[in-house]
């Protein structure tokens, strides 16, 4: 598939477009429902070895799938069979709830790498240990146990 081999993958949520001419068809004609469901298992297949191969991300993997079942969503709203054919491949809710939970995982891991460089800084200039509990607590909005953690 040209989108892999020129590494387009965010326009993979918009491949449907090049099937929605014949989405009557496919509501119609379950093998041809089927022929298009095992081209998005491809294209998930594809993703796996990729995220596999370390090349993309689980977040960037579950933000096409995410992202693909949105424009799908839209685009094929008159097509029940359709969209859950391909949303049944491609995997539903459970992709945006793992997406979101990973892009959160690394923001708090970010947060937390924040904090500590803070600290780390603020010790190294000498900065009383007091100042840097009430410093962090107002900066990143910690209680005082929270902060304390950090020191």
């Amino acid at each position: 598939m040209t989108i892999f081999e020129k590494n387009l993958l965010l326009l993979i949520p918009f491949y449907i477009f090049s099937h929605e001419t014949r989405f009557g068809e496919y509501e119609r004609d379950k093998a041809k429902l089927r022929a298009l469901q095992e081209e998005y298992e491809q294209i998930k297949n594809r993703l796996e070895g990729l995220l596999k191969e370390r090349s993309i991300s689980e977040y960037t993997k579950c933000t096409i799938i995410d992202m693909s079942n949105k424009v799908l969503e839209h685009i094929a709203a008159k097509y029940n069979s359709i969209r859950e054919g391909v949303k049944e491949v491609m995997g539903g809710k459970v992709l945006e709830y793992e997406a979101k939970t990973i892009k959160k995982e690394g923001l708090e891991e970010g947060l937390e790498e924040g904090i500590r460089g803070t600290v780390s800084i603020l010790k190294n200039l000498g900065i009383p240990r007091q100042t840097i509990l009430i410093k962090i607590q107002e900066q990143y909005n910690l209680s005082p146990e929270a902060s304390e953690k950090y020191l």
